[in-house]
């Protein structure tokens, strides 16, 4: 039995400031049928996915080319750090390549059902998380590095810079689960209310963490996510005690809000690449075609710099130009409809 994991203190909600201003839309480009977008490592242009067909987008131009055909369709795709691989996830398996040649290095073929895949900060594995299992694949051969079971699905984690660790959530169960990441030790839990966002900081001293609450929806009947708070703790670690503790630095300021009746909760988090601003994205639960949010904050004071209700359902964000641009794929009930990039409040 692993010693638990320090649990996190209850912080003081911060007070409301002024609200934050709507950020300026650069780009919207109506689209059909794309399913997952994804930036090149030239970071002005976003790879788009909607059957075997690649097509790429200038977020300058709004000019939309034809790419390389992939096998099949493509479900999801990731770029590592330094751009010089892509994975692509298909109903047949994953395929990771070359960007600058497009030759397949090799395909896995995971055993069950993936949540999420992302490569590691320092862009040496490729992470698979799956129904049970957290995997991690050497980018330039394939070879298994790790594999270890999980008490709920990976439907969000985040590795520390130096890859020792893996912070991991799962929307079954409330807590953060700590592991190490080639042992598989798992190091404990940290005690929060049921989660649907993390994020680490690039240094990997701050995590970010959304946090919902079970309500009953009134005249619906069933319980809903309802979204409570977004914080923002200091990360220690201490390796011969295989424990991780968390302080609170600051609430994010946020409402909770909900559309038509149906509570928002934030089901993104991601920090811009110089740490200095947080960007979430939020999405309904419920019926019909309603509205996201965005949602950007200064991770030192926690205050909302930027906020903007969504035309439609956000399906995929994308950071680009080194975290001064974002892109969304967006889209009303069951298929995508538009691109939208918005520039962020960075100086």
């Amino acid at each position: 039995t692993q010693p638990p994991t320090s649990p996190a203190a209850t912080p003081t909600p911060r007070p409301t400031s002024t609200p934050a201003e709507s950020l300026r839309l650069r780009l919207e480009v109506p689209v059909e049928g794309i399913i997952t977008i994804g930036a090149v490592p030239d970071d002005r242009t976003l790879s788009l996915f909607g059957s075997n067909r690649t097509k790429f987008l200038d977020i300058e131009t709004g000019e939309i080319t034809e790419g390389p055909t992939a096998p099949e369709i493509v479900e999801e795709q990731a770029l590592s750090p330094d751009g010089e691989f892509v994975a692509l996830r298909m109903a047949s398996g994953i395929y990771v390549g070359s960007v600058s040649d497009e030759e397949v290095l090799f395909t896995l073929t995971p055993e069950e059902p993936v949540r999420r895949m992302a490569f590691s900060p320092m862009g040496t594995l490729l992470l698979v998380g799956g129904e049970t299992t957290l995997s991690g694949y050497y980018v330039e051969t394939g070879r298994l590095a790790f594999q270890f079971e999980l008490f709920g699905p990976a439907d969000d984690f985040a590795m520390t810079p130096d890859e020792q660790l893996i912070f991991q959530m799962s929307s079954e169960f409330p807590d953060l689960e700590v592991w190490d990441t080639f042992s598989g030790e798992w190091w404990g839990s940290i005690e929060f209310d049921p989660l649907t966002a993390i994020a680490l900081s690039p240094d990997g001293q701050l995590l970010a963490v959304a946090e919902n609450q079970m309500r009953l929806l009134e005249e619906e009947g069933y319980e809903a996510p309802f979204p409570t708070r977004v914080t923002l703790w200091q990360v220690s670690v201490f390796p011969e005690e295989q424990t991780v503790e968390l302080n609170h630095v600051v609430d994010l300021e946020f409402t909770p809000e909900a559309e038509r009746g149906f509570p928002i909760p934030l089901e993104t988090l991601m920090f811009t690449p110089d740490g200095r601003y947080i960007v979430g994205v939020a999405d309904w639960i419920g019926e019909g075609n309603f509205h996201g949010r965005l949602h950007v904050w200064e991770a030192e004071s926690g205050q909302m710099v930027g906020r903007v209700v969504l035309p439609s359902r956000p399906w995929e964000v994308k950071l680009l130009e080194a975290g001064r641009a974002v892109a969304l794929l967006l889209g009303t009930g069951p298929v995508s409809d538009r691109i939208q990039v918005y520039e962020l409040p960075v100086p």
